[in-house]
């Protein structure tokens, strides 16, 4: 019989105490019973608690036996996810015995206890790590060789040697050899080792007690591939299966590793003599494709190459993304510096690539953009980051103080700090809550760049006067909180210099519209279930590129849903609404055919007093038109407001470790990295909620979704994210009209679609839905009830989804999703995500995807019992226009 037994934080915390006050020992030889009294598992079994100390690739062999109880045996190492169980030895018995290789140094928990709640009795345990038989290295001091000739990162080489009489020898009496390997956590490493004299055995030990064996992989040859868990030197030894053999081998290794010099990714002297793609600076973002016809590497890898130039000393953090290769980045500087890496070192396993550089003396960089296998091809995304002390320094640059009206005369300087553009100059103004304030920046020696940060994340920012005809800066906008702002006076182009001046004082507080700046002028009012009769004409006050403008105002609340509408038979209407704190949503036409009427659908960002400007699309055009601002109807969907103050609330939720079913790759890290990743770029709420693997009952989920929808608010957006099992069910016809429903599947149950869509009942803000799960579009009536909402699915309803090895995650859409939340859905580049963006986004490169390999599924029908072989496609759904196609989802670099 076998059986697994899982214990609790309480049940761990009560084994921990028992264990107290005695020393570990190195092996165990006791008798002992269990009674009443003892410390008890939450199914109700008795258990004993021993401690043994364990060196990591030590095998701990234990046994416990019993005439009076059928004993069971538990084994945790001293991370949570070693575990080793065991019931019956296997030999017919009930004895239970747990042999194991320890993968960590540490100290292990033997449990001792029954198969049954309440057993008791008397027993005899045995065993602990055991060190004549373990393959640990001896003492003494080994030879040791470095491999690779690029650097100290050098992770590719061939190697022949003899293990022979008089090497140092294993514990156990095996010759070995010992090679060091410098390793950066995230990088790919492999290693074959053959030989026709012995059979092979190779291990691996890393800087942070990782340990990595293996045998045979091809015969009696020997072959590891692992991604390394951490910086530092590797000990690689080459050794034999039994004691006493000897003979010549072959060593290969062959890791992620771009080298200028030879070793490492062949002679690779290419790269330093290849034309630059571009400049990559400190702070910025740039796209790239890897094609055919870029110059390539040694193993046919194409390669672009981008200058990043930057202070000496600079700390950075470059990262490589794409959904159509296995991302490989290098970067080299002067005095043979070289980094390089192929997956992120987050230990997420992902494609991505990610970079810890300092820049060197010379200031300059060469980054290397590539894939990791030859041959391919397709769009990247490079961006390059602040890091550490320079981080730090680029918030605490100097500054001074400057004066809400006046002037001030200054120059940029090579000494001076340098921004994500330029060197810059830092002053500082203090402001209350509602301020306007303008800024004119001129010089005639650079393209001068004036930049407004404030609390809780505000920027403003203007390269070109508004008004056109010159290259000179004009910034005029409303600071939406009391505090402290920082003025960033800067160059358009990185090497501008010079000097500047730059003039401050009180501003309008209107933001442009169409690039044009709007005048002061009277404003009428306006209220809800209003409709006024209205004319543009001339002596109306205009708008600097020249149209007549016409300005209402209203008292709205945060929250509030509100249309606004423009009609004209004579001329094309433009409104624009203008929020308190100096935001505001545009439309041209409205949606619907072709029509020159203007419609707004807003849920208002704040309190305050708002302003709507009516206008027209040319300047100079005139004549009569209706406004009305009324309540929306069911139909109508509302734009989110762009000035920052919505929230994502996220519930990331995803399962690989199940019990009552076929365990699944890497869908616990879809939902992990999904967190992650709107963590580090912003964009997520205070109240959000992970869910993995045992944390994803249905009770917690239950329990997520009510306590965000306490906190969430009607403009914010509710994520609803799952990856693992989906399930199909017959139900009755009452229930789900086609006599079938469709499931998630979480830890210990399952949630169906008509139960989501209840839990989701209450929920009054806009939802987006992503479900990477079989059958998952079966999920689309969660999405039809109500407008605002929008989902997106793996698969239709009667399909199975596939696992995407290749990227390894555990669906097509948690990865693309993933790329897209890291800002490559923003088409636009306005710093945000709108539905049709992220729509267009999802549905392209999953395309992409199944056109350079088809995704081949299976379709069942339920109903009639009928199945067979189909093709996975993904499903998005906005409701019709309930979510439109305009609305904005996510602020990029805005939290909650």
């Amino acid at each position: 019989m076998r059986r697994l037994l899982f214990l609790t934080t309480a049940s761990l915390a009560l084994a921990a105490a028992l264990s107290q006050g005695s020393a570990a020992q190195e092996r165990i030889d006791t008798s002992g019973t269990l009674q009443r009294g003892d410390g008890t598992l939450d199914s109700g079994e008795f258990y004993d608690s021993y401690t043994l100390d364990v060196r990591a690739g030590e095998r701990i062999d234990v046994r416990a036996t019993s005439t009076e109880f059928d004993p069971y045996l538990i084994v945790r190492g001293p991370t949570d996810d070693i575990r080793w169980e065991n019931d019956d030895e296997g030999d017919g018995s009930v004895q239970s015995r747990v042999t194991e290789t320890a993968p960590v140094t540490g100290r292990y928990r033997v449990i001792v206890t029954s198969y049954q709640p309440g057993e008791s009795g008397r027993y005899q345990v045995t065993g602990g790590p055991d060190r004549q038989a373990g393959r640990a290295t001896g003492g003494g001091t080994q030879p040791v060789v470095r491999t690779g000739g690029g650097g100290s990162n050098g992770l590719r080489g061939a190697q022949q040697g003899t293990l022979a009489a008089g090497d140092e020898q294993l514990n156990s009496g095996e010759y070995y050899d010992a090679y060091e390997i410098d390793g950066r956590a995230g990088q790919q490493l492999r290693v074959n080792l053959s030989s026709t004299a012995f059979d092979t055995y190779l291990m691996l030990r890393g800087p942070d007690g990782s340990t990595f064996d293996n045998d045979d992989s091809d015969g009696t040859n020997s072959a590891l591939d692992v991604t390394l868990p951490a910086n530092g030197t590797y000990r690689l030894i080459v050794t034999s299966y039994r004691s006493g053999e000897t003979g010549s081998y072959n060593l290969t290794t062959n890791g992620a590793q771009i080298a200028l010099s030879s070793g490492g990714r062949g002679s690779n002297s290419a790269i330093g003599g290849a034309t630059a793609a571009g400049t990559l600076r400190p702070g910025g973002i740039v796209s790239g494709e890897l094609r055919q016809g870029d110059p390539t590497l040694a193993e046919g890898e194409f390669f672009d190459t981008w200058t990043l130039e930057a202070d000496p000393g600079t700390q950075l953090v470059i990262e490589m993304t794409s959904t159509a290769v296995d991302t490989y980045l290098a970067a080299f500087g002067a005095g043979d510096y070289q980094v390089s890496n192929d997956d992120d070192p987050s230990g997420r396993n992902g494609t991505n690539s990610r970079l810890d550089v300092t820049v060197p003396g010379s200031g300059t960089l060469t980054v290397a953009a590539t894939s990791y296998a030859g041959g391919e091809t397709g769009p990247y995304r490079l961006t390059a980051s602040y890091a550490g002390s320079s981080a730090r320094q680029q918030q605490a640059a100097p500054s001074q103080a400057m004066a809400w009206s006046g002037t001030i005369s200054g120059r940029l300087e090579n000494s001076d700090p340098r921004s994500d553009r330029s060197r810059t100059d830092v002053y500082t103004i203090e402001a209350e809550a509602g301020q306007a304030l303008r800024l004119a920046l001129s010089s005639d020696d650079f393209d001068p760049l004036v930049r407004v940060e404030g609390p809780d994340g505000f920027v403003a920012e203007n390269d070109d006067d508004p008004a056109g005809g010159t290259l000179n800066a004009l910034l005029d906008t409303t600071l939406p909180a009391s505090g402290t702002y920082r003025v960033v006076v800067g160059s358009y182009a990185a090497d501008g210099l010079g000097a500047y001046r730059l003039e401050s004082g009180t501003g309008t507080g209107r933001a442009s519209t169409g690039g044009a700046q709007v005048a002061a002028g009277a404003a009428g009012d306006i209220v809800l279930g209003q409709s006024l009769d209205a004319t543009l004409a001339d002596g109306d006050e205009t708008i600097s590129s020249g149209e007549f403008t016409d300005f209402y105002n209203f008292e709205g609340r945060r929250g509030e849903r509100l249309v606004f509408d423009m009609t004209s038979a004579e001329f094309d209407t433009y409104l624009s609404l203008q929020y308190p704190s100096g935001g505001q949503e545009d439309n041209d036409d409205r949606a619907g055919g072709e029509t020159t009427d203007s419609r707004l659908v807003v849920t208002l960002p704040e309190d305050g007093t708002y302003r709507l400007m009516a206008t027209s699309y040319q300047p100079g055009e005139s004549g009569a038109y209706t406004i009305a601002m009324s309540a929306p109807s069911v139909a109508d969907g509302t734009l989110d407001p762009r000035v920052g103050n919505s929230r994502v609330f996220l519930l990331s939720v995803g399962v690989s470790d199940y019990e009552r079913m076929n365990e699944l790759p890497n869908t616990d890290q879809d939902a992990s990295k999904l967190a992650e990743t709107m963590q580090r770029t912003g964009m997520l709420g205070s109240g959000s909620v992970t869910l993995v693997n045992a944390q994803a009952t249905r009770a917690n989920f239950e329990q997520a979704v009510a306590d965000i929808g306490r906190q969430i608010g009607p403009d914010d957006l509710f994520l609803v994210f799952f990856s693992g099992h989906g399930a199909k069910n017959e139900v009755d016809r009452s229930i789900e009209a086609d006599g079938a429903s469709e499931t998630i599947e979480l830890f210990d149950a399952a949630i169906a679609d008509y139960e989501l869509a209840a839990l989701l009942e209450p929920i009054q803000s806009r939802t987006l839905l992503v479900l990477d799960s079989c059958f998952s579009g079966g999920f689309d009536d969660v999405i039809n009830n109500r407008v605002g909402r929008m989902g997106i699915f793996s698969s239709d309803s009667d399909l199975t989804s596939l696992v995407a090895d290749k990227f390894e995650a555990g669906g097509y859409i948690s990865h693309i999703l993933q790329m897209a939340m890291e800002g490559q859905a923003d088409a636009n580049g306005d710093t945000t995500i709108t539905a049709g963006e992220l729509s267009e986004y999802m549905r392209t490169t999953f395309y992409r995807i199944a056109l350079s390999e088809p995704l081949q599924s299976d379709w069942y029908d339920t109903a009639r019992g009928h199945s067979g072989s189909g093709y996975q496609h993904i499903v998005v759904n906005r409701g019709g226009d309930g979510m439109p196609y305009e609305e904005v989802l996510v602020n990029l670099g805005n939290g909650g």
